[in-house]
């Protein structure tokens, strides 16, 4: 049986740590944030990640007739990667990040979704939310920098901006502990 409660607890816990940071080291987080989308190492690792995943859910179904074709992926996914990686460099990490994001939304809403609980609701909207702003990155990554940017324009916005994202954590843990 799935542990709703659990899951969200874990969510809220890290977005409560996440935003805390945002409000007790802000240069830091900023500085760090906006040098992520052009670094290399973590755009090759999350697009390996993301593409095993990918095949490996893909290896899950059933084609009927055409399974045989799963033998492909074997070669399709390293040169897949290599080509990724060689042509598509700019801003990859950024690409590659919502692409896992992407990916680990299904397990989420499948785990949470016969519980029937104000956590199942919580996991369920935070997830289409980020669903939605990971395919519009992926399509926009340049819009990255551009909402770091709007985030961090005065220090109040980014004060209310991350008192929002700890409200949210903290409305994921409250609905965890209801439903436990």
């Amino acid at each position: 049986m799935p542990n709703t409660p659990l899951i969200a607890l874990i969510i809220g816990l890290f977005l409560v740590a996440v935003y805390l940071l945002f409000l007790v080291k802000p240069h830091a987080m900023r500085e760090a944030l906006e040098a992520y989308p052009r670094s290399r190492l973590p755009g090759q690792l999350l697009t390996a990640a993301g593409l095993v995943w990918f095949a490996w859910n893909l290896w899950q179904v059933d084609f009927g007739g055409l399974s045989w074709m799963k033998n492909l992926l074997y070669v399709a996914v390293p040169l897949g990667w290599y080509l990724v990686v060689t042509y598509i460099p700019d801003l990859l990490s950024v690409r590659a990040l919502c692409g896992v994001l992407l990916l680990a939304g299904n397990p989420l809403l499948v785990q949470t979704r016969w519980h029937g609980s104000p956590a199942q609701f919580a996991i369920g909207i935070l997830v289409y939310l980020l669903i939605i702003k990971c395919m519009f990155l992926m399509v926009y990554p340049h819009y990255w920098k551009r909402g770091l940017s709007w985030m961090f324009v005065s220090q109040n916005r980014a004060r209310a901006l991350s008192f929002t994202g700890m409200g949210i954590g903290g409305i994921m843990i409250v609905c965890a502990a209801i439903s436990f």
